[in-house]
């Protein structure tokens, strides 16, 4: 977590020191630069300049006006691209290296005022002036001046070079402080799609794979997280595959266990059934004959869901007509209603488009057996049984529809939700898929060919 809160540290200080910091390196660099370049300047520093001059106009309190325009020339031979000129107390150029005067005719004491007030703005000259005699104090005698191009005591090539480095630290700086942000940030948002990749990405069994763990950092701990996560769901798959085989084998036993025994009471019921019984015999004897087809019916529904379960169920898919099968069940089934009192309606003529599905026959007749089935078991209340083809937004449907209570309701016999769990099974296994809507009379099942992604 350090590193997360020292780049948002940095991140919200850095323009208030960055600046800052640029600033003072500009100075600095500005001030040594210009210490190394004034060393090779002509005339030395101003600062030098202007204390020498001083000192020349001290020196020059005694001398005669010959002597002082000796001293000036002397002066002018030193500095020869400077302009220097001597103004007396009454306004008289007594010297000028340019030979003409400063001002028209005579210099006035406001001339010279103003003079040395713009002395110090001048931006082409470098202009010191120094009363005769006194050097900044006025001895009485006039003042002399000397004016040096600016260009020979200053180095202006140190202010660019000054710029440019105040340009170099603040496009470095904050190049590196982006670079090691995009660099830190990078790292993060690779390991976070790394991690994506491993969830998305799921293994044989279909559990995403373990992520090696480099860093005990946030990040870390996530994927130490999903480390764990992968290993709970192996471990749950793991014991679900475990629970799963102990199911189906138990299902198997079971189903074998008890057909063995039904088969005798089956044989007992057959012998009892030669003999003279009385009406409320024969009424008892008739209940444990349907009771034993429930119960005959019931395994071999456990045994079906078994092997559709456990994928064992072989079938083999075939381009047939659907509606042609359900003419055949309806004719196997059309005495079983009408005995029940049923009113059957039949919306399926011969001369109906073939609806070409592809299904295999014997697990499609299982579909319509069972669903016929549960029709006669829990919804006998209705007496009413339609059976019917239609095409909907181009799509045909085979709708088996009942009055009864409804498939969510509880029945007194045994096996309707095993029925419907093999109905599905079979179904998805041939790319159909059945739909249920509730009419308010009763219940109405659509079944349809799957739509593919």
């Amino acid at each position: 977590m350090s590193r997360y809160l020292l780049i948002v540290i940095l991140a919200m200080v850095f323009l208030p020191v960055v600046f800052p910091m640029a600033s003072l390196f500009f100075v600095v660099s500005t001030s040594w630069l210009s210490d190394k370049t004034e060393v090779t300047l002509p005339y030395g520093r101003t600062s030098e300049i202007e204390s020498k001059w001083h000192e020349e106009a001290k020196m020059m309190k005694d001398r005669s006006d010959e002597e002082i325009k000796s001293s000036l020339f002397k002066l002018a031979q030193e500095y020869e691209e400077a302009h220097l000129f001597w103004v007396n107390t009454e306004g008289i150029v007594k010297f000028d290296t340019a030979e003409r005067d400063k001002g028209t005719g005579r210099w006035s004491p406001s001339d010279a005022v103003e003079y040395m007030k713009s002395a110090g703005n001048n931006k082409e000259n470098f202009i010191v002036v120094a009363f005769v005699g006194g050097g900044q104090n006025n001895a009485g005698r006039g003042f002399i001046s000397i004016e040096v191009p600016r260009v020979l005591v200053t180095a202006s090539t140190s202010d660019h070079l000054g710029l440019l480095y105040y340009g170099l630290f603040m496009t470095v700086v904050p190049a590196i402080f982006i670079l090691i942000s995009w660099s830190f940030f990078r790292q993060i948002i690779k390991r976070l799609i790394r991690l994506k990749g491993a969830l998305s990405t799921p293994g044989a069994d279909g559990i995403p794979l373990p992520v090696e763990v480099n860093k005990k950092d946030e990040i870390g701990r996530l994927e130490e997280s999903f480390n764990g996560m992968v290993s709970q769901l192996r471990e749950s798959q793991e014991q679900q595959k475990k629970e799963e085989h102990l199911r189906k084998n138990l299902i198997a036993d079971l189903s074998h266990d008890l057909r063995t025994p039904l088969t005798v009471v089956r044989g007992h019921v057959h012998a009892l059934s030669k003999e003279l019984l009385t009406d409320s015999g024969k009424e008892s004897l008739h209940l444990i004959e349907g009771k034993m087809d429930d119960l005959g019916g019931l395994i071999d529904n456990l045994l079906s869901y078994n092997l559709l379960a456990s994928g064992k169920y072989t079938m083999k898919l075939e381009s047939v007509d659907v509606l042609r099968m359900v003419r055949e069940s309806i004719a196997a089934w059309y005495p079983v209603w009408e005995k029940e009192n049923y009113e059957i309606d039949i919306d399926i003529d011969d001369e109906e488009k073939p609806v070409i599905w592809d299904v295999d026959k014997q697990g499609f007749r299982r579909v319509l057996d069972n669903l016929f089935q549960n029709i006669v078991r829990h919804a006998k209340d209705g007496r009413y049984v339609r059976v019917a083809a239609e095409t909907r937004s181009g799509k045909s449907y085979l709708i088996i529809e009942d009055r009864g209570p409804g498939i969510d309701m509880r029945s007194e016999h045994a096996g309707a939700g095993i029925g419907l769990s093999i109905v599905d099974l079979l179904l998805a296994r041939m790319d159909l898929i059945r739909m249920v809507e509730y009419t308010g009379q009763g219940t109405k099942i659509l079944i349809t060919v799957k739509e593919t992604a």
